[in-house]
């Protein structure tokens, strides 16, 4: 893959930090991994996995396995097919808006980076309680991957004669999620969003560590640079690309957009923890990720960064999720 010039050390680094961390929340699961010696031990599988997310270890274990059925595979696969056509039609639709100038190509950017991850965490409920939910699940982000590798690996599309077929259908996505134009850029920030997304879909499937990380990545970092850009006329003085209106919008947003997401894995029996008593744990989380954000760019992707602390927080002072 290819990355900014300077960032792929620590880049690297962080991804395996942040793949340490969702080890943490996962942990809680491990009681699962028994094999299954009769109809009983598939029935207490099968409560269980209702309860608790369900990691990507466990999900190869001959017990959980057998909750597998053809109509959790039918309905998770309907429900990925759903969510994959919802974020193509998503992306598309600010791509579109970008590349007919309707709205200028840094706002869509921010428009989607805002909104994609989150949105595709508030579908998870349609997905089964089978440990085939956070695989097929997967898929979309994947897709969104692929999508983006070949918008930056693409060759800059040529003249297209009157009457023939658009041949390069990725130009609009470059345009709306770039801040030059450059192809090479979807293969930096936004693809990374995307992967991170991928890992916290797989391995943080329906945790309140998964919800808060991706929140503080997309929300926070979304909305603090479109509330910074009109109203950042004060700036850090060891920041001064980022501006105090955008940091309070940061920290305003994370907040609200996790116990949201809290609230919903909840309402749906994800979790025993309650918006309310995270509510203290998340701001917390969110203040730090904003402290985060803050940090120069040749240190980190804040796509990696941000969520990354965000996730070690969340399992440190989020346990009880």
């Amino acid at each position: 893959f290819h990355f900014p010039p300077g960032h792929c050390p620590m880049t690297a680094l962080l991804l395996v930090l942040l793949l340490l961390s969702v080890a943490a929340p996962a942990s809680g699961i491990a009681a699962l991994a028994r094999p299954a010696l009769g109809g009983h031990k598939v029935a207490a599988s099968r409560r269980r996995l209702e309860q608790q997310p369900v990691s990507l270890a466990v999900a190869f274990d001959g017990g959980v396995l057998a909750a597998i059925t053809p109509a959790a595979l039918g309905r998770d696969a309907a429900s990925a097919s759903v969510c994959a056509g919802a974020a193509w039609m998503w992306v598309a639709f600010w791509s579109k808006l970008a590349a007919d100038g309707r709205i200028q190509p840094n706002l869509s950017r921010k428009i989607i980076h805002t909104g994609s991850a989150p949105l595709f965490m508030l579908c998870w409920p349609l997905f089964s309680p089978a440990p085939s939910a956070p695989i097929l699940a997967g898929a979309v982000p994947l897709l969104q991957i692929i999508r983006l590798y070949r918008a930056g690996r693409a060759q800059p599309a040529q003249p297209t004669p009157v009457g023939a077929a658009e041949a390069d259908d990725t130009a609009d996505l470059v345009k709306a999620i770039s801040r030059s134009g450059s192809r090479s850029e979807a293969l930096g920030g936004p693809f990374l969003y995307t992967l991170v997304l991928l890992v916290a879909t797989v391995l943080g499937w329906r945790s309140p560590a998964a919800a808060v990380a991706i929140c503080q990545m997309a929300v926070g970092d979304g909305v603090a640079d479109i509330v910074g850009r009109r109203y950042g006329s004060v700036k850090w003085p060891f920041s001064p690309s980022k501006s105090v209106a955008g940091s309070a919008a940061f920290v305003a947003s994370a907040f609200s957009a996790s116990l949201g997401l809290i609230s919903l894995f909840h309402a749906f029996g994800f979790t025993a923890l309650t918006a309310a008593a995270a509510a203290p744990a998340v701001l917390l989380i969110s203040l730090l990720s904003a402290a985060v954000e803050l940090l120069p760019a040749e240190l980190a992707d804040d796509n990696v960064s941000v969520p990354a602390a965000a996730w070690a927080l969340s399992a440190w002072l989020l346990s009880a999720g």
